[in-house]
């Protein structure tokens, strides 16, 4: 029997935000009996308060995992039941069920509402803190105390259904008499809040009781008005000067009425606790001027001011899309260094989040953040630059912040005597389903494997983002696209990335060029016009979902923006060579000790990106586009060839990246790739198995020496623990990615504090390769979304065996390989629907669902 599992509506579980007509339905598959193999299925979708079907797909054959709703029009507001059932080719079904509900599409009577912002209006803020023992800086000392907003309603009993939708422009936590709602921070992330700002809706009926109610909101700064990336002629107030909040409570009484509850100037407002909160800065805890209980029932808000209606059109909301940030770990103190000053705690990992701190009602207790100690044991904060990442607690009460977040592996206690073994460390990410994992019997490989899982968890934070601790946290497109094919291997991001690509879509500049940072802050133009391997983002990164998840849809919504970036290139460079408007022009990022001439690297990238564009152009069946698209990237190509590929071997510039790219994107032509991959051996191997690639060439450089017959010189690079390389970073303490190989070493110290963080995840790209030529997972050249795969792993020495998972779309994928005696033995499971092919050495074998396993001798492999 084959059973579906892991149901999906937009690639979200049981979301409550559907605004699309024609939602994807999606589910994987799973069966116990070798050789399962899915006949047909049928899907249902019915309103939950009616047992009757609003729509039935009719039972269709084939083996797919999905399929668009294309019943009766999708009632807003309203909860569905669906169900899909499987039957296989014996004639067994098995079926299961989930919920969505849609969205909100009545905007009416709910209004922005937020402090009131004309002089007098509200408590002048350095009046009311004249005796607060916690001085401003320069850099918080404009910053406003966060919202308090509470409204008071009774209702005449409990009602039958309740939902709260809530928004701001810059985070909210919602309460409902007194209770929190929900468990998202952060909400409701980064967008580009110019075109669509994502609203959330929780089931609050358990929180609405007969009587008094009290429905309450704090809201902080947040990306909307607070402190956002490094250009300083601009450095806040991006979007707007002051959060704001919209919001809009549901009730259905048990008889049938309908009650709604909007955000208006019938809202109070007052300040709070938390004097001042941001994200790049931190944030001021002092209970002294705390309201206790102003999110309940029985408070007296008479004396506090009414909140202004500060705009009147809800302007460009959506639902929700993308599973928002959530606290996903908790850590504890691993060691605590105490002196009379001061007290450091170490996590044991670099991580994001903040701290849960003990009370600390007398005094108060200032924590400071930092990734690394400095030669002396003390916090190294260098590299923060403007960042202050410094949270103020006076409270009587065990608390934390929820405005801001810090990237840190050490805090430094200071000022209030806390237990530090009592604090906390709250991580925090964008909470997706993690896909997939490797583990081995390297423990030193492991490390690596968790680096680049722990860099990805804290740079996903509702964006992609460079680095989680200094003032920039910007999602920079040429970091998503070199890692995008490694994190969506990792983790389910087809939902977050597809929302990252519609604020991409909206930066796109009408000339076409792409700029280098999404979302865009609309108060700096440093970065409009992309250079090369970033702006080409536009094209790689919906391949890679196209690839990862079999998302199609991406393709179709991306293909006229894609090609307008890479007409905006070719017009400049009508002769194929990528000289002229280059934006930036970054070159391969952060190369050690070799320099890839720019005009290579961004030639290489337009030759790639439209040879991309081209296959992408087949699979729509756009021929017409194909057929262009293949002839200017062999234009390129040509180009590319006759200006920097020498008859000796050797490509312009003879650095390692150079000839990755020339090899992995096959501008070569196929006679002359041999004296190229020489050549790239050669330079390795002089070095003594160690790399000199940047952002651009390390992605390429384990496939390529695998592709052209040299996997153990990749392991090599690998398990390499001199610098430059991942090995030596572990040696040296790092527990995420470091953006440099030369972030710290003996002789030089810290590398320039203007950039270097100690958790990015661009230089973990590798890790794509260690799922598919480590473990063996990979897929058939012409497959999408795992359908077919290839499991044929490189077996080394330096490894007895290597576990591999990867929850695919359609179901679960194992690989496990061995050393038993003198031989290797090869084990895979499959899922119902999936095939491919196990090979091992000069043995292969046909794969089906369910478990193969393949035997070969050591020597032989």
């Amino acid at each position: 029997m084959i059973e579906p599992y892991r149901l999906r509506v937009d690639a979200r579980a049981e979301p409550r935000e559907v605004d699309a007509p024609n939602p994807e339905l999606s589910w994987a598959l799973r069966s116990d009996e070798q050789g399962a193999i899915p006949a047909s299925h049928r899907v249902t979708v019915r309103p939950a308060a009616d047992a009757h079907a609003l729509w039935d797909s009719g039972v269709r054959e084939g083996d797919s995992t999905g399929l668009r709703y294309d019943g009766p029009k999708l009632t807003p507001e309203t909860s569905y039941v669906w169900s899909v059932e499987v039957e296989d080719r014996q004639g067994a079904r098995c079926s299961a069920e989930s919920t969505f509900e849609t969205g909100v599409c009545d905007w009416s009577g709910v209004v922005w509402i937020g402090r009131d912002p004309e002089p007098n209006g509200a408590i002048d803020a350095t009046d009311r803190d004249s005796d607060t023992p916690v001085r401003p800086t320069l850099r918080t000392n404009d910053l406003s105390p966060p919202l308090q907003l509470r409204r008071a309603f009774t209702t005449s009993a409990a009602p039958a259904r309740a939902r709260l939708t809530v928004t701001a422009r810059g985070l909210v936590v919602p309460y409902i008499n007194g209770a929190r709602v929900g468990d998202d921070e952060l909400l409701p992330g980064w967008t580009d809040y110019r075109t669509r700002i994502q609203y959330r809706t929780f089931d609050v009926t358990d929180l609405v009781h007969a009587g008094e109610n009290v429905l309450a909101a704090e809201v902080g700064e947040g990306w909307w008005s607070g402190f956002v990336g490094f250009d300083h002629r601009h450095h806040a107030h991006h979007y707007g000067t002051a959060p704001q909040l919209l919001a809009r409570l549901v009730i259905d009484d048990p008889d049938g009425e309908r009650t709604v509850l909007g955000t208006d100037e019938s809202w109070r407002e007052h300040d709070g606790r938390r004097r001042w909160a941001d994200l790049l800065m931190g944030e001021y805890i002092d209970s002294t001027h705390g309201t206790p209980g102003w999110t309940g029932r029985g408070f007296d808000d008479l004396k506090w001011r009414a909140a202004r209606v500060l705009d009147p059109d809800p302007g460009p909301l959506i639902g929700q899309r993308d599973e928002p940030v959530r606290v996903v770990d908790e850590l504890a103190p691993v060691a605590i260094d105490r002196t009379a000053n001061r007290t450091i705690i170490d996590f044991g990992q670099n991580l994001v989040g903040r701290l849960r701190l003990p009370a600390s009602p007398n005094h108060p207790l200032t924590v400071r953040h930092g990734e690394v100690l400095d030669a002396h044991g003390e916090l190294y904060t260098d590299n923060l630059r403007s960042a202050e990442a410094t949270d103020h607690l006076r409270s009587s009460t065990p608390t934390e912040p929820v405005f801001t977040f810090h990237g840190f592996r050490y805090a430094e206690l200071s000022g209030a005597d806390v237990d530090p073994m009592q604090v906390r460390a709250a991580v925090l990410s964008s909470d997706v389903e993690w896909t997939g994992e490797v583990t081995t019997s390297s423990p030193f490989l492991n490390r690596l494997i968790e680096n680049i899982r722990w860099g990805q968890l804290g740079n996903f934070v509702s964006v992609p983002t460079d680095c989680p601790q200094r003032d920039e946290r910007l999602g920079w497109t040429a970091d998503v696209q070199v890692f995008a094919p490694t994190a969506t291997l990792n983790a389910d991001l087809q939902a977050l990335l597809r929302r990252w690509l519609d604020d991409l879509v909206s930066a796109q500049l009408p000339n076409g060029s792409v700029p280098d940072v999404i979302p865009r802050s609309p108060g700096t133009t440093l970065f409009d016009y992309g250079a090369p391997g970033w702006g080409d983002a536009i094209v790689l990164v919906p391949w890679t979902l196209y690839r990862a998840y079999g998302d199609i849809d991406v393709l179709r919504a991306m293909f006229e923006p894609m090609r307008r970036w890479l007409d905006y290139v070719a017009e400049r460079n009508p002769d194929g060579l990528w000289r002229s408007r280059r934006g930036n022009d970054y070159g391969d990022w952060l190369s050690v000790d070799e320099h890839t001439p720019k005009e290579v690297v961004a030639t290489a990238y337009h030759a790639h990106a439209t040879a991309t564009a081209a296959r992408i152009a087949q699979v729509l069946e756009e021929h017409e586009a194909a057929r262009e698209l293949h002839t200017r990237a062999a234009l390129i190509r040509a180009a590319f060839v006759e200006a920097f590929l020498g008859e000796d071997g050797r490509v312009h510039g003879d650095s390692q990246t150079a000839y990755l790219m020339s090899l992995a994107w096959d501008l070569a032509p196929e006679d002359r790739r041999p004296a190229l991959f020489a050549r790239l051996v050669d330079k390795i191997e002089q070095r003594g198995a160690r790399l000199t690639t940047g952002f651009h060439g390390v992605a390429l450089l384990c496939p390529t020496l695998a592709r052209f017959g040299r996997p153990d010189l990749a392991y090599d690079l690998l398990f390499q623990r001199e610098f430059p390389s991942w090995g030596f970073s572990i040696d040296n303490g790092a527990t995420t990615i470091w953006e440099r190989w030369d972030g710290w070493t003996p002789d030089g110290g810290f590398q320039t504090p203007e950039m270097n963080s100690f958790n990015h995840y661009s230089l973990g790209s590798v890790g794509q390769w260690i799922y598919s030529d480590v473990a063996g997972i990979a897929q058939a050249d012409d497959s999408v979304g795992f359908r077919r795969v290839i499991i044929a792993p490189s077996i080394d020495p330096r490894l007895e065996w290597v576990n591999g998972r990867l929850q695919a779309p359609h179901g679960e994928i194992t690989t496990r390989w061995v050393r038993e005696g003198d031989e290797i033995v090869l084990t895979v499971t499959l899922p119902p629907g999936t095939t491919g092919i196990a090979r091992l050495g000069a043995r292969d074998a046909e794969l089906c669902a369910g478990t193969t396993v393949l035997r070969a001798l050591a020597t032989e492999v």
